[in-house]
């Protein structure tokens, strides 16, 4: 990430000491390649990183004022090839949080190292924050159901927004939702629904996935109130 960034002649100052104009352009300008590139993860990871520093501190109270969420930061659970056996959870019985986990993550061709925390944030809080929304994506595409492709991706954003209150979350929700309006003119229907069963659902950035590997599915998500 921050190779990428510095590529692009951007310094790496600390995005929450940036003027709130220059930290909106930087992202709307990630946002823009982005747009052009749905491919192009590191420049969505760039945007919501600008967009979403704004509003960090009272999402970071949310988070921690959870004792799982206290106990996460804690310990500074991570999501990647370190402590994610893949080829482990594949051997878990089909249905379980593990083995669907990792038949989404092989079928789309995916590594949990893609993810890591950001080294252009002050706040250690808001780095793990980050952290941990990028590394659990893609456990919020399994228990939602929610599809990889361009309609799936903007449902899940709708439902992310709905669990966070991140702004970045909101303009790709708006962005998407408006790209598609003269293919699919009723989805918008599906991302209404969709940010309603986020405000309906347990709050996930906090969940301990790691502690459920051997959980069915189906389980988590009345645990979770997905309906």
């Amino acid at each position: 990430m921050a190779a990428a960034i510095a590529m692009r002649g951007e310094a790496l100052e600390k995005v929450e000491e940036l003027p709130a104009l220059e930290r909106w352009a930087r992202g709307l300008r990630a946002l823009a390649r982005a747009t052009k590139n749905p491919g192009d993860t590191l420049s969505v990871l760039e945007f919501n990183l600008h967009a979403n520093a704004g509003g960090a501190p009272e999402r970071m109270t949310r988070f921690l004022a959870t004792p799982s969420g206290r106990k996460l930061f804690a310990e500074r659970k991570a999501l990647d090839s370190l402590t994610v056996d893949l080829e482990a959870l594949e051997r878990l019985p089909d249905g379980t949080l593990g083995r669907e986990y990792a038949r989404f993550m092989k079928d789309n061709g995916l590594s949990p190292d893609i993810f890591q925390a950001p080294d252009n944030v002050a706040s250690p809080q808001f780095a793990y924050f980050a952290q941990r929304m990028r590394q659990t994506h893609d456990l919020w595409h399994v228990l939602t159901g929610y599809g990889t492709d361009v309609p799936g991706e903007v449902e899940l954003q709708a439902f992310t927004y709905a669990q966070t209150r991140m702004p970045g979350s909101l303009l790709l929700t708006l962005v998407g939702t408006l790209r598609m309006l003269r293919r699919r003119p009723l989805h918008f229907r599906k991302v209404l629904a969709a940010y309603k069963r986020g405000e309906a659902s347990g709050y996930f950035p906090s969940f301990p996935w790691e502690e459920h590997w051997a959980t069915p599915v189906a389980e988590l998500q009345r645990q979770l109130c997905v309906a």
